[in-house]
């Protein structure tokens, strides 16, 4: 394991996508800041640090950034191995297959975390001097930055299974970019059918005069409704990144406990079919 880690490692800081990704990470946090400074000088308030950082995780609760980026990244570095034949002669020299795919798993989950460093590296050296330190308590802040960390692993896990399973990388990166897409508006979609207020103001005419009058929202979900639609917020990665970004996580513990679910079950799975599968 600790020679296909080296391996990996080795192969990452030759890897094109990579740095490329780092550079784009870079560039999306002077971004922000820029954002930020532009915000504060044209209302004339200040903006504190905690939604700047948070934004390393997604953009204002809307965009799942890590998620795009990392399954850009992943697909093509766990599928260059089949391209180039790595795979074949990883097992050859007597690689178990379990290795080979655990050890890809943790390259991916470092490129994650690497990214995630790169944003926050910036973001501290240019947000504190515009923005002061952090408004939250260092446990909230610690809490969402747990909870930031496992829903890259968690993405980590699901792209390694999709590169090492899927032979053709492009195939791979389009089907796990297409699925933080799909996740990422589903996760808003039922945000906003969650956030339907109980009652609504209507504007009604009794006797020739306008009077606004409330009624229920026909829209409006049962509990067991939102239950199910928090759910599937709180499971999903892009869900994860939306709300932690948007600093709107009610669960941070559920999410934590879910992103560990995915990232067991993802290995098992993937090394369970991997170990099964006819290499070419």
């Amino acid at each position: 394991m600790i020679r296909l880690l080296r391996a990996n490692m080795g192969r990452l800081k030759k890897e094109t996508a990579f740095w490329a990704a780092i550079i784009f990470m870079v560039f999306y946090a002077l971004c922000v800041c820029l954002m930020a400074k532009y915000s504060m000088d044209l209302n004339d308030n200040s903006l504190p640090l905690d939604g700047l950082f948070l934004y390393g995780y997604g953009l204002t609760g809307l965009i799942a950034v890590p998620g795009l980026v990392m399954a850009a990244v992943c697909s093509l570095f766990v599928g260059t191995e089949y391209s180039d034949g790595t795979i074949r002669n990883k097992l050859i020299v007597g690689h178990s297959r379990a290795g080979i795919y655990l050890s890809n798993f943790i390259t991916c989950a470092a490129v994650g975390i690497a990214l995630n460093l790169s944003y926050a590296l910036v973001v501290c050296a240019v947000g504190i001097p515009l923005c002061g330190w952090f408004t939250a308590s260092a446990g909230t802040i610690l809490s969402l930055i747990a909870d930031g960390v496992l829903m890259l692993i968690s993405y980590a896990a699901i792209f390694t299974m999709a590169g090492m399973l899927m032979q053709n990388k492009t195939l791979a990166s389009i089907f796990c970019i297409l699925g933080v897409v799909v996740s990422m508006f589903l996760s808003f979609y039922l945000g906003t059918c969650i956030a339907q207020p109980e009652m609504i103001d209507t504007l009604q005419i009794i006797d020739g005069e306008q009077v606004m009058k409330s009624m229920p929202n026909p829209r409006y979900l049962s509990q067991t409704v939102r239950n199910i639609y928090q759910f599937i917020i709180d499971f999903l990665p892009s869900g994860q990144s939306v709300q932690i970004s948007g600093q709107t996580a009610p669960h941070l513990g559920l999410m934590a406990m879910y992103s560990l679910v995915i990232i067991i079950c993802s290995n098992i799975i993937g090394i369970f079919v991997f170990r099964k599968k006819d290499i070419q």
